[in-house]
C-alpha cells in the first residue's frame, strides 16, 4: 500500500511539473547589465573662486581665503573683467551650504568663449540644501497627552522635537495642502492651494505622513452615498456643463469599511486630516481634507470633489493622522505648537534627519547662457531643485535629490542634463523644453547618461522621469526605474528618444505607458528607438510599454526591446501615419493594441466623439506652410470630411500605418488586436510569430543576449532584419 501511495504521489508531482512547465511563463533576462551607482572621483579643478564653509564674505576668494557663500563667489564673478578669458570656475569646497535660493541673472550671462562654472572641489560632497539638519541628540521619547494617543509599540520608538529649537515657526513650515496631479483645491475659495508641505527625510529616504493603512497599500471606498459635483459624473457625456465656472463644488461621500470606521472613530481629532486617492481611475490621483465623518453610518464626507467622479472600491488611504503614526519610517508635525513627532527607521545615533523647508528653487538661472553646475548635490525643496532659462547651460555629474517637486527644469536652446543621478522627487525628474514648432527649429537640448529613479513619491500620476517638450530635443542612455507611473513622456515634433533603459514603473497604473504620448494631430516626427523596456506593472496593474494614445500620429518606433509587459507591449490609439518595424517583443499580455478610436468617434457617435477637437490645434501650427509640407508630406493631405470618409487621408482613419518586421514571441502566438479598418488603411505585414518558448531564435537569451542567431528562420521572414545595438542601451 505504501508503494501504491508512493506512485501515486510521484505521478501527481510529476503532472503538476508538466502543467507549471507548460502554463507558466517562461523566465525572460534582461538583455542590459544594469548598473550601480558608483562614487567618481571628482578632479581637483583649479578655480578662479574658491568657496568654503569655514570660508567669509570679507576675504579675497581665494584658495587660501575662500568666500563662505557661493552667492558671493556669483557676485565676484560678476565683477570679474572677463576679458581674454577662455573661462572662469568657482571652486566649491566640501561641506553643506544652507540656501533658500541662490538666483542667477542676466548679469551673469556668460559667453561661448568664457563660460562660467561652479563645480565641486576635489573629493568630498558639496551639499547645497534648502531644508535643515536636525540632530539627533535633541530629539527625545514622546511624552504628555500625545504619547496616550499612540498605540503601544509606537509608545515605545516615537520620538518628539520641538522645532523651536532650530528658531522655526509656523511660517517656516506652511501648512497641508493639496496634493495629487488631479487635485480640485483650485476650485474652493479661502487658502486652498500653496507649496507641499515640509517633508521629512531619514538617512536619504521620505518618510511617510502618519497614514493608514500603511505605506504601499490602500483601502477601498464602499457604497457611494453621494457622488460630488464632479466635472465628469457618472451617465454624463463629456464634461458637466458650467464646472468650468462652478465655484465650491459639492464634495463626494462614500462608506469606509467597518475596521477604518472603528481606527477613525478613536481620532482625537479630524482637524487637518486628509485623504488620496484614485477615485475614478488608476490615473487620475488627488487629496481632499476630511469634512466630516458619521461613525454610524461609516460615512466620510470630502471638502473637495474628486474631478472625475468617485466609484465603488477605489483605492484610497488617509494621510496625517496622529493616532496612525505607528509604524518606523512615519512622521507627525503639530504645526499648532511645532513638536515633530518621528518613528525612526533605525537607530538615530548617526543617522540624518532632514527637514525640508524653502519654497524656492534651490537654483534658479533666468536669462543667462553658458553656466555650468557640475558635481554638486541639490536638495531640500519643497518647490523644484534646479531651474533654468536660458541656451547653452549644462548640469553635468549632479546628484538632486529629496525634492518636493521636479528635479531640474530647463528651458531654451542647447541646454544639457548629462552624467545626473536623481532621486526622491515628489514630482519628476527632468524637464526639457526648446525649440520652435512653427519653424520646426531644433532645441538641441539633451537628456544623456542620467540615472534616475523612486521619483514621482508625492503626486503620484503623470510625473515623468524625463519630459520634452517644443522640437528637436533627446532624451538618450538614461537607466530609469522605480516608479508608480510613466517613464517618459513627450510633446512637440523631431524629438528623438534612444537607447534608454526602463524598468519596474507604472507601478500603480493601468491605463498607462512606460512611453507615452497622446491626443494630438500637430505632433509628427517623433522617433522611439533602440530603448529596453521591461517588468512594468505589479501584481494589481497591467500597463502598456509604449503608449501612443488617442489617434497621436506620425510616430517611428524603430528596434526597441520590450519584455515582460503586463498589458499592450505597444498600444496605437487610432492614430495614423505610425510606423512600427525591427522590434523584439517578448512575453506581453498583448503584443499589438490598434484600434480605430478615432474612426468611430468620428463616424458614429463612440465615446472619443471629441476627436475632431484635436482639428482645433491642428490649425494653431503652420501645418499647411512649406516648411512642414515638407517635413511632413501626408499630414498637409488630410481632410475631415465625412463625405470622404473612406479616404486615406480622412484624418480619424487609423491610415497610412506600418507595422512590419517585428519579432513576437507570444503566449498565444498572436500578434494582437487589431482594428479590421487598420488592414483596410495601413499595413501589417512580414512580423515574425512564435509561441513565446520557442527556442533557436535569440543567441543566448537565458542569458540575455537576444541577438538573432545566424541562420534563424526569423530571416526566412524578416530577411533584412537589424540585430539591436545592445551593448549601447543604457548608461555607458
Amino acid at each position: 500500500m505504501l508503494n501504491l501511495i508512493k506512485s501515486i504521489v510521484s505521478v501527481i508531482l510529476s503532472l503538476v511539473a508538466f502543467f507549471v512547465c507548460v502554463f507558466s511563463p517562461p523566465t525572460f533576462v534582461c538583455p542590459y547589465n544594469l548598473s550601480t551607482s558608483e562614487e567618481t572621483p571628482i578632479k581637483i579643478t583649479t578655480g578662479d573662486f574658491y568657496v568654503s564653509p569655514d570660508g567669509s564674505n570679507n576675504n579675497d576668494g581665494s584658495f587660501s581665503s575662500p568666500f563662505a557663500t557661493i552667492e558671493r563667489a556669483r557676485d565676484a564673478v560678476r565683477e570679474l573683467d572677463k576679458t581674454g578669458r577662455s573661462g572662469i570656475t568657482v571652486s566649491i569646497m566640501a561641506g553643506e551650504y544652507r540656501v533658500s535660493s541662490i538666483e542667477f541673472t542676466s548679469r551673469d550671462r556668460a559667453t561661448q568663449a568664457c563660460p562660467v562654472t561652479y563645480c565641486a572641489y576635489g573629493n568630498g560632497e558639496v551639499i547645497i540644501n534648502g531644508g535643515v539638519t536636525l540632530k539627533s541628540e535633541d530629539f527625545e521619547p514622546v511624552s504628555g497627552k500625545m504619547k496616550s494617543r499612540l498605540s503601544k509599540d509606537a509608545r515605545k520608538n516615537v520620538v518628539e522635537l520641538d522645532l523651536g529649537k532650530y528658531s522655526l515657526t509656523c511660517a517656516d513650515w506652511g501648512k497641508i495642502y493639496a496634493i495629487g496631479s488631479f487635485n480640485t483645491a483650485d476650485k474652493y475659495d479661502g487658502d486652498t492651494t500653496g507649496p507641499i508641505y515640509c517633508e521629512l527625510f531619514f538617512n536619504d529616504e521620505r518618510m511617510a505622513l502618519a497614514r493608514y493603512p500603511n505605506s504601499g497599500e490602500f483601502l477601498k471606498t464602499g457604497k457611494i452615498i453621494r457622488e460630488g459635483d464632479a466635472r465628469e459624473k457618472t451617465g454624463v457625456s463629456g464634461a458637466t456643463p458650467g464646472w468650468d465656472e462652478l465655484r465650491n463644488p459639492l464634495g463626494d461621500i462614500f462608506t469606509a469599511d467597518w475596521k477604518t470606521a472603528c481606527r477613525m472613530s478613536k481620532y482625537e481629532t479630524l482637524e487637518d486630516v486628509w485623504l488620496f486617492g484614485y477615485w475614478k481611475y488608476t490615473w487620475a490621483d488627488s487629496s481632499t481634507p476630511i469634512k466630516s465623518f458619521d461613525a454610524k453610518k461609516r460615512a466620510i464626507e470630502t471638502e473637495y470633489v474628486s474631478i472625475c467622479g468617485i466609484k465603488k472600491d477605489a483605492p484610497y488611504y488617509i494621510f496625517n493622522a496622529f493616532e496612525e503614526l505607528d509604524e518606523p519610517g512615519e512622521w507627525y508635525l503639530d504645526r499648532g505648537t511645532g513638536i515633530l513627532y518621528m518613528y525612526p527607521a533605525e537607530d538615530l545615533e548617526g543617522s540624518c534627519t532632514q527637514l525640508s523647508l524653502s519654497t524656492d528653487n534651490i537654483i534658479k538661472v533666468t536669462n543667462a547662457h553658458y553656466l555650468n553646475f557640475r558635481n554638486l548635490t541639490v536638495k531640500g525643496t519643497r518647490s523644484n531643485a534646479i531651474e533654468i532659462m536660458g541656451n547653452n547651460n549644462t548640469v553635468d555629474s549632479c546628484v538632486i535629490k529629496n525634492v518636493s517637486g521636479n528635479a531640474l527644469i530647463m528651458n531654451g536652446y542647447k541646454n544639457k542634463a548629462v552624467n545626473n543621478e536623481i532621486m526622491h522627487t515628489g514630482r519628476g525628474g527632468i524637464i526639457l523644453e526648446g525649440g520652435d514648432r512653427d519653424t520646426l527649429t531644433p532645441g538641441g537640448c539633451i537628456a544623456d547618461n542620467n540615472l534616475i529613479h523612486d521619483w514621482s513619491e508625492v503626486y503620484l500620476t503623470y510625473q515623468s522621469a524625463v519630459n520634452l517638450l517644443g522640437a528637436g530635443n533627446v532624451c538618450s542612455h538614461n537607466e530609469i526605474f522605480n516608479s508608480p507611473h510613466q517613464a517618459i513622456t513627450y510633446t512637440g515634433n523631431n524629438h528623438m528618444i534612444e537607447y534608454n533603459v526602463i524598468h519596474d514603473v507604472v507601478r500603480l497604473s493601468d491605463d498607462a505607458g512606460a512611453i507615452y504620448a497622446g491626443r494630438n494631430w500637430s505632433m509628427y516626427g517623433n522617433i522611439i528607438r533602440y530603448n529596453c523596456i521591461y517588468n512594468l506593472g505589479s501584481k494589481e496593474h497591467h500597463p502598456q510599454g509604449i503608449y501612443m494614445d488617442d489617434a497621436l500620429s506620425g510616430q517611428t518606433i524603430f528596434g526597441n526591446i520590450l519584455i515582460n509587459i503586463p498589458d499592450n507591449a505597444i498600444e496605437i490609439g487610432g492614430g495614423r501615419d505610425i510606423i512600427i518595424k525591427n522590434n523584439i517583443i517578448i512575453n506581453a499580455g498583448r503584443p499589438f493594441y490598434y484600434d480605430e478610436r478615432a474612426r468611430d468617434g468620428a463616424l458614429k457617435g463612440g465615446w472619443f466623439g471629441h476627436c475632431t477637437d484635436l482639428w482645433s490645434h491642428l490649425n494653431t501650427f503652420p501645418w499647411q506652410g512649406d516648411i512642414w509640407k515638407a517635413a511632413y508630406p501626408n499630414l498637409s493631405k488630410i481632410h475631415l470630411n465625412t463625405d470622404n470618409s473612406e479616404s486615406i487621408w480622412f484624418a480619424p482613419n487609423p491610415a497610412n500605418g506600418f507595422i512590419s518586421g517585428n519579432i513576437i514571441l507570444d503566449k498565444d502566438k498572436e500578434l494582437g488586436r487589431v482594428e479590421d479598418s487598420v488592414f483596410t488603411f495601413s499595413t501589417i505585414e512580414g512580423n515574425a510569430i512564435y509561441y513565446r518558448r520557442k527556442k533557436g531564435i535569440f543567441v543566448n537569451p537565458e542569458k540575455g543576449d537576444y541577438n538573432i542567431k545566424e541562420g534563424s528562420e526569423v530571416y526566412e521572414i524578416i530577411p533584412d532584419f537589424e540585430n539591436l545595438p545592445f551593448e549601447q542601451m543604457g548608461r555607458y
